[in-house]
């Protein structure tokens, strides 16, 4: 098994994120978030017959799940998404992991490396269910962890596999930049109401 600790720079970005959107709910939505961000968040059954024929570039990046990119037109990141897809719940990764491209600079990249969708991976799984939240919250199960972000059971098990991984070789040492996501969250929860 290898040692896993989430990446300075992943955290630091989601805490900024944190404590700029006010995010203090969990299982908060993805797409609002991208949307106050300044993101168009569009689903795949957006595809109609005219932007197929306009921007044909988009077909090409088309994936199972989603995809970002850099419109040049409208001077704004697009994050398209698979909204049939099964479960239903995999946006809830799929936007998130997409977000991580778009906010580290990859759509302006002309391909996407392994390490960049490692990055964004690790940024989706500490933007929407961040270690020290299921710590400090005690929110340590499958099951909590799903009806708490209300995210697939798979997601759940990936989330605290690494988690459990974290733990063991680097026990309950948090960075910083997880206390501050940690406060904005404690924050945002009580004022939010």
């Amino acid at each position: 098994m290898i040692s896993y600790k989430p990446d300075d720079l992943v955290l630091e970005m989601v805490a900024d994120i944190y404590e700029d959107h006010k995010i203090g709910e969990y299982g908060f939505d993805p797409i609002q978030l991208c949307k106050d961000m300044g993101h168009l968040v569009l689903p795949y059954d957006s595809f109609s017959e005219e932007l197929k024929e306009n921007r044909p570039d988009l077909l090409l990046k088309l994936d199972k799940d989603g995809f970002s990119w850099y419109n040049p037109k409208t001077k704004k990141c697009e994050i398209y998404y698979n909204n049939n897809i099964s479960p239903r719940l995999r946006y809830k990764f799929t936007i998130p992991h997409e977000l991580g491209h778009v906010e580290y600079g990859h759509v302006f990249e002309k391909e996407l490396t392994y390490e960049m969708e490692e990055f964004a991976n690790d940024f989706a799984r500490q933007l929407y269910v961040p270690h020290i939240i299921l710590i400090k919250k005690n929110i340590l199960t499958v099951h909590e962890v799903m009806s708490k972000f209300d995210i697939t059971e798979t997601y759940a098990k990936t989330i605290l596999d690494r988690l459990d991984n974290r733990l063991t070789y680097h026990g309950e040492e948090f960075s910083d930049h997880e206390f501050r996501i940690l406060d904005a969250f404690d924050y945002n929860s009580n004022h939010n109401k």
